[in-house]
């Protein structure tokens, strides 16, 4: 029996890190290519080469080997879901929205003052 790796849909990493010009070493016992292909489903290639290329550019030294992305990348976290916009009345008005709204008010009676109530 076959010992699964990971590697194969880390692929698309690799490719993605050598376009962006960070040619490195992909050395991983299979543990770690499993853990690297959970960051990449987790979230997603583009940011795992975005938390690279930080790296990358804070690195005292160039790096050499994709090891030393690792624990940044498995440590990674998924972006919150957009879920639309919060409805304004999902609970009991704030006192601010309450101000706003009394205000809103007053202006419109000022308005329709001004204007003869037209």
């Amino acid at each position: 029996m076959a010992t699964v790796s990971g590697r194969g849909e880390v692929q698309p990493l690799i490719d993605a890190m050598g376009a962006r010009g960070m040619n490195v070493s992909w050395s991983f016992q299979p543990a770690d290519w499993l853990a690297l292909r959970d960051a990449v489903r987790r979230v997603g290639v583009p940011a795992l080469v975005d938390h690279a290329a930080r790296a990358w550019s804070a690195a005292k030294n160039t790096p050499y080997s994709a090891r030393y992305f690792l624990a940044g990348w498995t440590g990674l976290q998924t972006a919150p879901q957009y879920t639309g916009p919060r409805s304004l009345t999902a609970g009991p008005p704030s006192k601010t929205t309450e101000y706003l709204e009394d205000m809103a008010a007053i202006a419109d009676e000022l308005r329709q003052m001004r204007t003869g109530g037209a």
